[in-house]
């Protein structure tokens, strides 16, 4: 067995059983003799993250289709199509999946090295030329979305980019050995930690020299910020006495590389965070809301996202008396939504990414959002909120509140995330999830059927059980 055939499997499963075609899974009858509309699909699954996947057996009616496949004519022709009409050209992957319905032929696109993919005989900027999956409907990619797609998603990310004045004695040996295999502090500018730098992509060689690196610089500079272009690559704390910028408290500027920007704001929070009482035994203890775990997490988010092309805005984090806000500098990443962010994942910095994965600064799966809705689900908090303006990038999480205080979209959001976490939601788990009685729950299912964002499963009223709708499952999922 292939080692993606499970996750297909699963996917398309997860797909027959909802009734619900995924962004990345496109059911088809049989092979169409619409050369045209067969590479816009593939064109389309090209640009999901992990790219997509063509399943051929099931009609529109999610049964299994009476025609007989021709599984080799399907095979070669969609092969072909990828490779032969998609520029850069895209490889198929073959997967035969029994399911419920019996088995079928699914044909994983496999992910390009470079977005955007141009289907060859189109203008690249004439309209028509990329299509993207949208629900279950393939849609054409707008000529500005292409633009940001050639924008963002080149081979070499900015922090891959070089730094102009920066030695290698500018860079603290000590934290080198930390964290780079092969690298000994001892040996000084030597060729084997030169080569254990260039090999981490601390270090860009080129056919003259080697330079040291955006991601590089930020991470081991012992002091980042002396040189100009970095002067306001920190992290910018401000508290305030109340619930607005009316009556700020401190102000400090936390500087030097990532990983010390990164304990240091940690350690600044902690000294302020508000604390939740529990009970040990009979003996009562009051723990802090946020631990420092959570708080590595959102902030390493925060440094591995900015924008550091906008290198004159620093990022900031401002403590009030009833919530934290984190904003980076820098719009969402292009196909990321407020919503979908929840589920989907696309790195700014990648290089910078995999630095503070080795220095011990989270896993860097994509899963970080997860983990944060997750523990704020725990502790019986209102979930975070991400709010997005074409110039940054803010997370809202809220100090300790009773249900009645939460925000309509703060009760939203936390039942969405409990509907991601568990699948189903019935009035037991909204009672568990806010600490709330029976009808005030029921309320609140209510609401949020009215609302649409919420269906009923099945047709029980005493053990009602209810999922996300169609419409808000494309919303996170897309």
């Amino acid at each position: 067995m292939k080692p993606l055939s499970q996750h297909w499997k699963n996917r398309i499963a997860e797909a027959l059983e909802t009734q619900c075609e995924q962004n990345d899974i496109d059911f088809k009858e049989d092979l169409s003799e619409n050369n045209t509309r067969l590479k816009e699909h593939i064109n389309a699954l090209a640009h999901c993250t992990g790219g997509g996947a063509l399943v051929f057996g099931v009609n529109a009616r999610f049964q299994k289709s009476d025609r007989n496949l021709n599984s080799e004519e399907i095979i070669a022709r969609i092969s072909n199509l990828a490779h032969d009409t998609q520029e850069p050209p895209l490889g198929v992957e073959v997967h035969q999946i029994s399911t419920n319905l019996g088995k079928l032929l699914c044909l994983h696109i496999l992910p390009p090295k470079t977005r955007p993919v141009f289907i060859k005989d189109k203008s690249p900027f004439g309209g028509q030329a990329c299509f993207k999956r949208t629900g279950s409907q393939t849609v054409a990619i707008t000529v500005e979305e292409i633009r940001n797609l050639l924008a963002t998603t080149q081979m070499v990310s900015f922090d891959e980019g070089t730094v102009e004045g920066g030695t290698l004695t500018d860079l603290d040996f000590q934290r080198l050995e930390k964290s780079i295999n092969g690298f000994n502090s001892e040996l000084g500018d030597s060729k084997q930690n030169r080569a254990a730098l260039i090999d981490s992509g601390v270090l860009a060689q080129t056919a003259s020299t080697s330079n040291i690196t955006i991601a590089g610089w930020l991470m081991f500079a012992k002091n980042p910020q002396s040189l100009r272009p970095f002067k306001n690559a920190f992290i910018e704390f401000q508290q305030f006495r109340g619930t607005t910028r009316n009556e700020p408290l401190k102000k400090t500027e936390i500087r030097g590389s990532l990983p010390e920007q990164i304990e240091i704001a940690i350690d600044l929070l902690m000294q302020h965070m508000w604390v939740l009482p529990t009970i040990v035994g009979v003996k009562r203890q009051e723990n802090p809301s946020y631990d420092r775990p959570i708080l590595r997490e959102i902030i390493t988010n925060a440094l591995v996202h900015r924008d550091y092309s906008k290198m004159h805005l620093p990022v900031k984090i401002a403590l009030f008396t009833d919530r934290l806000e984190l904003e980076n500098p820098g719009s969402l990443m292009p196909g990321l939504t407020e919503l979908n962010l929840i589920h989907k994942r696309s790195w700014r910095n990648p290089l910078v990414a995999e630095r503070l994965k080795a220095y011990g600064f989270g896993e860097m799966d994509g899963q970080g959002i997860d983990r944060l809705f997750a523990a704020t689900h725990k502790i019986h908090l209102p979930a975070p909120i991400f709010s997005a303006t074409d110039d940054s990038v803010k997370v809202t999480l809220s100090g300790p509140k009773k249900f009645e205080d939460y925000s309509p979209q703060e009760k939203r959001l936390t039942v969405i995330v409990t509907l991601i976490l568990a699948d189903k939601i019935d009035n037991e788990s909204l009672r568990h999830a806010f600490n709330i009685d029976l009808q005030t729950a029921g309320t609140l299912i209510k609401s949020m059927a009215a609302e649409e964002i919420i269906e009923p499963v099945g047709k029980s009223r005493k053990y009602a059980q209810y999922k996300l709708t169609k419409q808000y499952q494309e919303k996170i999922f897309q």
